[in-house]
């Protein structure tokens, strides 16, 4: 099966939406996968100059610095690489929603096509 334009049921997002929010200050995976649903950034940009950079990390999010609690200071907020949250990602969505190589674009195409 095609990867590309797979995109998650509205149902999915949901309970995705509603565990990371649960999860976000005791689960780095639940706080990136927030941060994907809740901001403009791509991966790349969470794990590059979002993660490594604490001042701009606080600028971007000057409105909602209450979204990284107290991790707002953290030198390196997700120390893992793509790959391994990529890894981590599929086992959770295959465990939970039997969603076999399931991608962090997913999400974004399955909110741009479910708008609440």
């Amino acid at each position: 099966m095609e990867r590309k334009g797979r995109v998650f049921t509205p149902e999915q997002i949901k309970t995705i939406q509603t565990r990371v929010e649960k999860l976000k200050d005791t689960e780095e995976m639940a706080l990136l996968v927030f941060l994907l649903l809740k901001t403009k950034l791509k991966m790349s940009d969470l794990l590059s100059w979002f993660n490594k950079d604490p001042v701009k990390r606080q600028n971007y999010l000057k409105e909602h610095a209450d979204w990284l609690a107290d991790y707002g200071s953290v030198p390196v907020l997700f120390p893992k690489t793509h790959q391994a949250y990529l890894n981590q990602w599929k086992r959770l969505c295959s465990h939970l929603f039997g969603v076999h190589q399931a991608t962090f674009e997913m999400l974004k195409r399955s909110l741009g096509t479910f708008k609440e």
